[in-house]
C-alpha cells in the first residue's frame, strides 16, 4: 500500500526525519519498498506551516511499523543509548557529541541523553499516526527541548533590548525520527555548521530507499536545495529555510 506524509522540504530536519522512517523500517526488517517526494496542493497544517510537498512510499504494513517503533525500548547498552525490540538491538545512538548540533550545545552536552531520547520517543508514541499530517503534530512540554532550533519556528526579534525565544516548549512527533536520522547524517550536519551551509536533494522519481539516501547527499536526479544556519541571540544557531537551487525532477 502507498502512504503519504506532508513534508516541508525546505526544512532540512523534516527531510532528515523522513529518512529516519526509512532507517527504522530497514533496522526492523520491515523495509519501505519504494519512495519519492512529490509536489502536492499547498496544505495549511496544524503547526501553522504551509507544506506543498509529500513523501510518498510503498510499505506492506505501515500501521504495524508505527506500532513497532512506538513499542521500542530506549535503554543503555555498554553506556550508549540503544533502541531495542524484545531485547534485541535495533540501532545505537551515539551522535550526541557531533560538531553539527544546532542548538544549546553547552547545556545539551550535559544533558542525560537517555532521558532526552525517551522524552522524544514518548511524544512519538503519543502522536504517531498513519495519516499524512504526522510531521505537523506536536505537544507542549515542561522539559527542555534541545531540538527546538531545528524546527524553523524560533523567532529572533528584539523586545525592549532582549531576545525573545519561541517554540522551546513544543516537541514534534517527527523529532524522534530526526534523532534516528542524525545517527546516519552526522557528516552532513557537521559540514552545515562548519561551512555555514550545505546542499541536499529530494528524489522526485520513484526509487528504492537507497536512491533517496543518495539524493539527500546530492546524488542522482533530484530537486536540489541549499540550507544554511543563522545566528540566534548571542551564541546560538537556528536552521534557516532552505532555497531551491535546481529542479531536475523526472
Amino acid at each position: 500500500m502507498n502512504f503519504r506524509i506532508l513534508v516541508n522540504h525546505k526544512n532540512l530536519s523534516e527531510v532528515l526525519a523522513v529518512h529516519g522512517i526509512l532507517i527504522l523500517a530497514d533496522c526492523l526488517d520491515s523495509p519501505v519498498m519504494k519512495c519519492r517526494f512529490a509536489q502536492t496542493k499547498i496544505a495549511h497544517c496544524d503547526d501553522n506551516v504551509f507544506r506543498s510537498m509529500e513523501f510518498e512510499f510503498e510499505h506492506p504494513n505501515y500501521e504495524n511499523l508505527l506500532r513497532r517503533i512506538a513499542a521500542l525500548d530506549v535503554v543503555r547498552v555498554d553506556g550508549k543509548v540503544t533502541l531495542t525490540e524484545h531485547g534485541h538491538e535495533v540501532i545505537t545512538l551515539d551522535w550526541f557529541d557531533m560538531g553539527g548540533f544546532i542548538g544549546d550545545k553547552g547545556n545539551f552536552s550535559k544533558a542525560d541523553k537517555l532521558a532526552f531520547v525517551k522524552l522524544h520517543h514518548a511524544v512519538f508514541t503519543e502522536l504517531a499516526t498513519a495519516n499524512d499530517d504526522l510531521f505537523s503534530l506536536s505537544t507542549e512540554t515542561t522539559e527542555t527541548n534541545y531540538l527546538a532550533n531545528f524546527s524553523q519556528l524560533k523567532k529572533n526579534y528584539i523586545d525592549a533590548g532582549g531576545v525573545y525565544d519561541s517554540a522551546d516548549t513544543v516537541i514534534f512527533a517527527r523529532d524522534f525520527l530526526l534523532i534516528v536520522a542524525l545517527q546516519n547524517f552526522r557528516s552532513m550536519m557537521t559540514q552545515l555548521v562548519a561551512r555555514d551551509g550545505v546542499h541536499y536533494g529530494v528524489a522526485m522519481a520513484w526509487t528504492v530507499p537507497a536512491g533517496s539516501f543518495a539524493a539527500l547527499v546530492g546524488g542522482g536526479v533530484c530537486k536540489r536545495l541549499e540550507c544554511s544556519v543563522k545566528g540566534f541571540g548571542k551564541d546560538g544557531l537556528v536552521l534557516a529555510v532552505a532555497t531551491e537551487v535546481a529542479d531536475e525532477a523526472a
